[in-house]
């Protein structure tokens, strides 16, 4: 029997909300994970990185329950973490 894995991808946008949206239309709400590639900090004082991939997702014409999954829901449940 063949074993089939999830995709995985990573979706670098640096800020971009149209890539984001894209992604999302593709995947769901419910197979996008919020990360950062840089565990001590944003480089840039908050101006770069991490902080415009939140703008991003701030700014995605998106309902507050799918920016929670983006956010939080979906890496607990990833992580089989309690929701």
């Amino acid at each position: 029997m063949k074993q089939s894995y999830p995709l995985k991808i990573d979706l670098l946008s640096y800020g971009n909300p149209a890539a984001l949206m894209c992604g999302l239309k593709f995947f769901g709400a419910d197979h996008i994970v919020f990360g950062v590639d840089f565990p001590l900090g944003d480089t840039e004082e908050g101006n770069r990185n991490y902080r415009q991939t939140i703008n991003a997702i701030e700014e995605m014409e998106i309902t507050g329950e799918e920016k929670k999954k983006i956010y939080e829901d979906n890496a607990r449940k990833l992580m089989c973490l309690p929701v």
